[in-house]
């Protein structure tokens, strides 16, 4: 069951053989009587990051315009707001400005600094963003959090500039710094969030914490350092960070939903149902815990349940693939292959790198001995992910049962060096090694 992270899938390094293109922007800082270094430097860079986003985000319309995804992205967008305003959003999210060079010299931060994109990989990052549409409203709300700062510090520094009172001085500079801090705290969530794709989770809590520090109401920070908690196995600090952000977010939907995922980890499914409903109230359109709720209720061999959340998952989001995938393993367990059959092909149709579905299909296919059809669909699934030691363990399963030992037994070996114990139990009794 996954967690809801946020700040989303933000794109890292790529494969140097890929095409690639480089947005390289500089903007200088005047900074006021009331800005320090740190802040000066806060402000250049949210503004170079504007301008390459922005820059980024014509050049990704322009690359797509017209075809089906340009136009998913324009789709329900809220009237007054553009295509464009989207585009910066998700893009915002999903690239990594990394500074070339910086300089400050008292009163201005000057900086240069650059976004690099594979523009193919791209698209499919938008296109995974797309199909969840809590990942998507994240990404906005992010954006959003970073808009209302930067016009409050615009408004605060007009202010600053003509304000005479001592007193009211104070009160407008201290909401200055608050308002910068925010703007920091956001580039700090953002590191952390890249540190986790890196699985350097030590990194990645150190950076959240400091978020936290620049703005300790950050919801979505204690959020995500609860998400690395979790990864770790440390449930108690993950659920303690969970409970913090819902103290400062009491309608955070996806804080609910990660609760529901550590009480569903340790087996205490009556607390998981409980948040997991909890965050479907908050957010009725929330697929992804519907889905959650069907695999509880599964584990619970309540299938008529399972089911039933499942396909209401399906229903509120049709490109969930999970859902499918999910709903396809429980009709296979119910012996119901032809309906998972049609699951698995849905979760593939949808996402055609999906390998474990291409796996489980493979097993249905042996367990109605449509032996060549279970052989080419794991060879898809191990084309997808060399390596998937499930895929070839069921292919040494499927040509034992074509009475092809040899190819099962060589089946068996490659998955037995992947690490999986039924093949090595099944090298074992054959009295083979691996």
């Amino acid at each position: 069951m996954k967690k809801v992270f946020f700040i989303l899938l933000l794109l890292l390094s790529m494969s140097v053989f890929a095409k690639t293109k480089t947005f390289i922007r500089e903007y200088s800082y005047q900074a006021s009587d009331y800005d320090s270094k740190v802040t000066a430097r806060v402000n250049a860079l949210e503004e170079v990051k504007r301008l390459l986003l922005e820059e980024v985000a014509v050049f990704i319309k322009s690359e797509f315009e017209d075809s089906e995804w340009e136009k998913q992205i324009g789709a329900e967008i809220e009237s007054g707001e553009s295509t464009e305003k989207r585009l910066i959003s998700i893009t915002a999210g999903i690239t990594q400005t990394e500074i070339l060079e910086e300089k400050w010299t008292g009163i201005e931060y000057w900086l240069k600094a650059k976004i690099t994109i594979d523009p193919d990989e791209m698209k499919k990052q938008m296109d995974l963003i797309l199909q969840d549409r809590e990942k998507t409203e994240e990404l906005e709300k992010t954006r959003k959090m970073a808009d209302d700062a930067r016009k409050e510090i615009q408004q605060l520094k007009q202010k600053l500039a003509s304000v005479k009172n001592e007193n009211e001085q104070i009160v407008l500079q201290n909401e200055y710094k608050k308002n910068v801090d925010q703007l920091d705290a956001t580039d700090w969530f953002n590191k952390g969030y890249i540190a986790v794709l890196l699985e350097e989770y030590d990194k990645a809590k150190s950076f959240f914490i400091r978020a936290i520090e620049l703005n300790p109401e950050y919801a979505d920070a204690y959020n995500n350092l609860g998400c690395v908690y979790d990864d770790q196995k440390n449930y108690a600090a993950a659920i303690k960070c969970y409970n913090k952000a819902i103290e400062f977010n009491p309608d955070d939907s996806k804080a609910y939903f990660n609760l529901g995922v550590v009480y569903g980890k340790q087996e205490n499914y009556a607390d998981a149902i409980k948040y997991y409903n909890r965050a479907v109230e908050i957010n009725p359109d929330f697929s992804g815990a519907y889905n959650n709720l069907g695999n509880v209720y599964a584990d619970q061999e309540n299938y008529s349940e399972a089911i039933k959340n499942y396909n209401k998952a399906i229903g509120l989001n049709p490109e969930l693939s999970v859902a499918c995938f999910n709903l396809g393993n429980l009709y296979k367990k119910q012996g119901k292959f032809l309906d998972a059959i049609e699951s698995y092909k849905e979760a593939i149709k949808l996402n055609p790198d999906y390998s474990n579905a291409y796996t489980n299909l493979g097993l249905v296919y042996s367990l109605q001995r449509r032996y060549s059809d279970a052989i080419n669909s794991c060879k898809k699934a191990i084309e997808i992910n060399p390596n998937d030691s499930e895929a070839y363990y069921f292919l040494g399963l499927t040509h034992n049962l074509q009475g092809n030992s040899s190819d099962g037994i060589k089946y068996f070996q490659k998955s037995a060096r992947l690490g999986n114990l039924e093949a090595q139990n099944e090298l074992r009794e054959l009295g083979e090694d691996w």
